[in-house]
């Protein structure tokens, strides 16, 4: 199965706002890590994958806000964005193939996707070099990751192909694309759970 017919199931049987509760501690620690020169200067913002829009929706009630877009793959999940959310641009996409998109943002966003794409290292030189501003900064969570253990079982219980790499692949997929300032933490751990692992770079 595709990860863009999961999710479309998903929006069907009303898990996608699960998906809020389960990922909001991660996101705010996130959103934590982001430089406070950016967030209080006005500045853009894009998630990539945004499901149903809660990640866009909130960062668009900031005051210095002033673009907030969110792309997902899943017509399901844009739809009920843009159903909730009147103020921000919500596209559907091919997450794989960003070419086609020309806007460049100060922060560009991203929960538990990128071990869904066809290429992440494709996909994150296409970030660094054309949708991110200079000075900005690109922040991932990521849930299935190599270290994690329960996390190793998903592609098959889910039946979707995902890449299950290190934290250190992970971190040099940042670094091989020329991002500074790498920080890469693990949030969230208990018990057998090793939290989601985030990454966070600047474009100098």
């Amino acid at each position: 199965m595709k990860a863009i017919n999961l999710f479309n199931k998903w929006v069907e049987l009303g898990k996608d706002d699960g998906m809020e509760v389960n990922h909001t501690p991660s996101v705010d620690y996130m959103f934590n890590l982001i430089p406070k020169k950016i967030l209080k200067s006005n500045f853009t913002f894009l998630d990539i994958g945004c499901g149903n829009g809660w990640v866009v929706k909130k960062t668009s009630s900031m005051k210095e806000c002033v673009s907030a877009v969110g792309i997902d793959g899943s017509e399901n999940m844009i739809k009920k964005a843009i159903s909730k959310d009147m103020t921000s641009t919500y596209l559907q996409m091919d997450l794989n193939n960003l070419n086609a998109y020309t806007d460049s943002f100060d922060i560009v966003f991203s929960m538990e996707v990128f071990y869904y794409l066809t290429n992440p290292q494709i996909t994150i030189n296409h970030i660094f070099n054309h949708l991110l501003n200079k000075n900005g900064c690109f922040i991932i969570g990521i849930d299935h990751y190599l270290e994690n253990k329960p996390s190793l079982k998903w592609p098959i219980d889910l039946n979707v192909h995902m890449w299950t790499y290190s934290i250190l692949q992970w971190e040099a997929l940042f670094r091989s694309v020329g991002f500074k300032n790498i920080i890469v933490e693990q949030f969230g751990q208990k018990n057998d759970w090793s939290g989601t692992l985030v990454l966070y770079g600047e474009k100098h």
